[in-house]
């Protein structure tokens, strides 16, 4: 009898034990702290607060994250995040790619790498993400950072995400701040007719394009705000007679933060100008086509570049904005990079 109530004693002391771990382990779990953000989909979704353990897609996402101090939290990154390894510090080994970009994921890459979050854009792989993740824990957030007129918005979300709000205040307000001096400086002025091109011949802006807002916020008459199709062709181009012309980069220049040599910028410049009946276009003829790197251009969702077309058009109207010291302090306050120059053709200077 006295051996069964001592084995009565040491089972009831475990299963004591059991409940006692469980229950400490519920109370563990019960003062974990989460928030409810509300992401560029219109999705409202709970996540850790703050999340410590994120991965990642998109570079302009990966710039906003890098600029409110939030990097640190970052476990993996696409491909693209990847390659530019000077220009987000060296901080990535090959182990954390998950894919080429937000369109081509490697969710058991994301899987092995336990995030919290998964931060990707709209026109990525953002249902089949919350599919194949959502079993795992691991939530999905949409944030578009992309998109110029949702800066603010997308900065203030990512600062929510990562407990870094203060930071998103910081760098929200240095780019209001700007943005309102166009506004005031431009308001009611005669618009300048603008051709922008993205990389390829014919690759233009239109509305809802990624490019619309950054070349509207400048003040430009963007001549294919009419047009329904982001590929128009040269003709068209030649016949609506652009004033200025603006081009971003070259489909065989990468993006990164090591800008194109002068010789890649005069290569780009001499293709545009030596089209076909270009040489009647009064942008052609004046010698008004300003050349942006694939870099430079994106900066603060896009709003570095906008800066840069505005005072190309409209240098005399905007005496206080120097677009390249703009840049500088998006490269060393926000990006934690050293300045570098030659990422514009002409180039801008900092005095």
């Amino acid at each position: 009898m006295r051996k069964i109530a001592k084995i009565f004693l040491i089972v009831l002391s475990l299963c004591c034990l059991i409940v006692g771990c469980n229950k400490q382990e519920k109370q563990m779990t019960s003062q974990g702290k989460t928030i409810t953000v509300t992401d560029s989909s219109g999705t409202q979704v709970e996540i850790p607060c703050p999340v410590r353990r994120a991965v990642i897609s998109n570079a302009y996402n990966a710039e906003l994250i890098n600029a409110i101090n939030a990097m640190d939290y970052v476990v993996g990154v696409d491909n693209y995040i990847y390659n530019d390894q000077r220009g987000f510090g060296n901080r990535f080994k090959k182990e954390q790619v998950v894919g080429t970009s937000q369109r081509e994921i490697n969710f058991e890459n994301v899987i092995k790498l336990n995030p919290e979050v998964l931060i990707l854009t709209g026109n990525g792989s953002v249902e089949e993400a919350r599919r194949k993740l959502t079993p795992f824990g691991i939530k999905v957030i949409v944030c578009d950072a992309y998109f110029t007129q949702d800066f603010s918005k997308n900065a203030k979300l990512l600062g929510q995400v990562f407990g870094k709000e203060k930071d998103a205040e910081d760098l929200v307000n240095y780019f209001e701040v700007k943005l309102k001096y166009l506004q005031k400086q431009l308001k009611d002025v005669k618009k300048k007719r603008l051709y922008f091109e993205y990389r390829k011949e014919g690759s233009t802006t239109i509305p809802g394009n990624y490019f619309y807002k950054m070349v509207e916020f400048s003040g430009a008459d963007n001549i294919f705000k009419d047009a329904k199709n982001v590929n128009v062709d040269s003709e068209s181009i030649i016949k609506r007679n652009p004033q200025y012309i603006v081009k971003v980069s070259d489909i065989n220049v990468m993006s990164k933060y090591e800008p194109p040599t002068l010789a890649e910028h005069e290569k780009i410049l001499s293709e545009l100008k030596n089209r076909p009946g270009w040489d009647n276009i009064d942008a052609v003829k004046d010698n008004k086509i300003f050349l942006l790197s694939h870099y430079v251009h994106g900066g603060a969702s896009k709003l570095v570049g906008t800066m840069y077309i505005a005072k190309f058009l409209y240098p005399e109207l905007l005496p206080d904005l120097n677009p390249e010291e703009v840049f500088k302090v998006w490269l060393e306050k926000y990006q934690h990079l050293s300045y570098i120059s030659g990422h514009t053709y002409p180039a801008y200077k900092l005095d």
